[in-house]
């Protein structure tokens, strides 16, 4: 896939991502906001239904207060009326005037101390229309009731007291107490607990009573008098109360936040693991698209190589045997045996080339199995600096050694350290453009051995640094192929020396050469 279709690819993704983390967001927010506002409904409702009940309940209160001061101004009336129904009184005579029939009675106790003269008029209808009574002497005061046929007389020394008792009785539910006096604490505690078991809100709260003024007169936490005066739920108390100052209930929710995340955390958690996982499946995707674009080209690179890499022995296989044929080269022996052992020697280059690729895919399944055997490394180093040292040599090049390793004995795998030393000398010969100069150094450290390799080669640039290792990689080099391999010589030996047990880096200074650092433990746990 071309690289501008994925990019177009990713951006397609990318819009896709955006707009779907979007549209979760919004309904994630939106559901927040749905539920802050239901919350906030039952609240004053709740404040509302609360205040409404504490006002009938003060109503009720009032009421049976008027009822018993009236009861008791009736009881003096009574006792007032039979003392004189107990004496002797006189009628006068119905007068008739303009069809108006008038009647007026007269009633004195034994003793004289109570009078009463009382006139009615009666229609032709039998309905009486006006009442009211005369009291004489002076002495005497009299109460009437003009829709009332009865008359009651007071006496001069009870009336002052009986009437302040009865007036005090009768009215004094119509004088507006403290509002302290008013509210049972206890009961509005009650009422708001109750109303909010009702709607289902189970937040820890706190609440006060405040008058107009916002002075504090029933508070439930003195140490947030502030918050509950300066909070959002609140209602008026006793709202019909015209003569008084109004009062108002607040209520207060700490944690209102929290609670409502609480009651709405399972749609949380589920919203935000799809996010996750949305956001996760996008870029493994994209990390998928990359890395399978990465693997083509390292395929096409392989490719590439190893026809080069194959083609030449090819060619020289071929070009001997053609040479081989001809019937003049037969007769020198000199000649014919160059030809043999450059075909012998180009046909080990394709087996080792081969057998590379193999161990490429053995590396792969984990079926590289390693022959410990206790060796000196110092002499696996030595022989093959010997091999090599003729190909360093044709680049007027040199190799030094220094191996100051007290104890150079490791258990491992002899054939492969010997592989391992050979590609690191391998790479140090063919990426040096000039004289190659290598410097082979060894010491102990920990429970084991340290291999440096460095060279004055072309090094590695930082950003390729991390990349030597990775199976098929090779340094760019543009489109020389000065520099022959398949990119599998730096995966081999970081394979081999983990193999160990070991570890293994590089530190290069591009344009002056690179150091191979290498771990190797005297005795490593991997099985033989």
């Amino acid at each position: 896939m071309k690289k501008k279709y994925i990019y177009v690819l990713i951006g397609i993704i990318t819009t896709a991502l955006i707009g779907l983390v979007a549209i979760q967001i919004y309904w994630i927010d939106n559901a927040v906001k749905l539920k802050e506002e239901d919350f906030n409904r039952n609240v004053r409702s709740a404040l509302f239904t609360v205040a409404n009940k504490l006002e009938k309940i003060d109503a009720v209160n009032r009421i049976k207060a008027h009822q018993k001061g009236q009861q008791l101004f009736n009881q003096k009336i009574n006792k007032l009326n039979s003392t004189l129904q107990n004496n002797n009184f006189d009628t006068t005579s119905l007068i008739k005037k303009d069809g108006i029939t008038y009647k007026v009675s007269e009633k004195q106790s034994k003793d004289g101390t109570l009078y009463q003269q009382s006139i009615q008029s009666v229609s032709p209808n039998g309905l009486i229309g006006f009442q009211f009574s005369i009291h004489g002497n002076g002495q005497n005061t009299t109460v009437t009731d003009s829709n009332n046929p009865d008359s009651f007389v007071l006496p001069q020394n009870n009336q002052s007291s009986v009437l302040n008792e009865m007036l005090e009785n009768l009215f004094e539910t119509n004088q507006y107490r403290a509002i302290k006096e008013r509210i049972d604490k206890n009961l509005l505690d009650s009422l708001l607990k109750s109303e909010f078991i009702n709607r289902d809100i189970k937040a820890k709260y706190q609440y006060g009573v405040f008058d107009y003024n916002g002075n504090e007169v029933i508070v439930d936490s003195v140490s947030n008098v502030n918050k509950i005066r300066q909070s959002d739920f609140f209602c008026q108390l006793y709202p019909n109360d015209i003569l008084e100052s109004p009062h108002f209930l607040s209520v207060y929710f700490p944690n209102q936040k929290g609670y409502l995340l609480k009651t709405m955390w399972l749609m949380l958690l589920t919203s935000v693991l799809l996010l996750i996982t949305i956001v996760w499946a996008f870029t493994f995707t994209i990390q998928t698209i990359f890395q399978q674009k990465k693997l083509s080209e390292i395929k096409n690179d392989f490719i590439s190589n190893m026809t080069h890499e194959l083609k030449t022995p090819i060619s020289t296989i071929s070009l001997a045997c053609e040479a081989l044929n001809d019937k003049d080269m037969l007769k020198n022996e000199k000649v014919r045996k160059n030809y043999v052992g450059m075909i012998s020697q180009e046909n080990k280059r394709l087996g080792l080339l081969v057998e590379s690729v193999l161990k490429s895919a053995t590396w792969d399944k984990g079926d590289l199995k390693l022959k410990k055997e206790e060796f000196d490394l110092h002499q696996i180093i030595n022989e093959v600096s010997d091999n090599i040292l003729i190909q360093v040599k044709n680049k007027l090049g040199s190799i030094t050694i220094n191996l100051t390793a007290i104890n150079s004995l490791i258990a491992a795998d002899q054939v492969h350290i010997t592989n391992l030393i050979y590609n690191l000398l391998d790479n140090a010969i063919k990426y040096t453009m000039a004289s190659p100069l290598i410097n082979i150094s060894t010491r102990n450290i920990k429970e084991g051995i340290l291999l440096s390799v460095s060279d004055n080669g072309i090094g590695i640039k930082r950003e390729n640094l991390n990349k030597i290792f990775e199976k098929f990689y090779r340094v760019p080099t543009g489109n020389v192929h000065n520099v022959k391999g398949f990119g599998l010589g730096l995966n081999y030996v970081k394979a081999i020396v983990e193999k160990h047990g070991g570890e293994i880096s590089v530190t290069s200074d591009f344009g002056k050469g690179t150091t191979f650092n290498i771990y190797l433990p005297f005795k490593s746990n991997e099985n033989i």
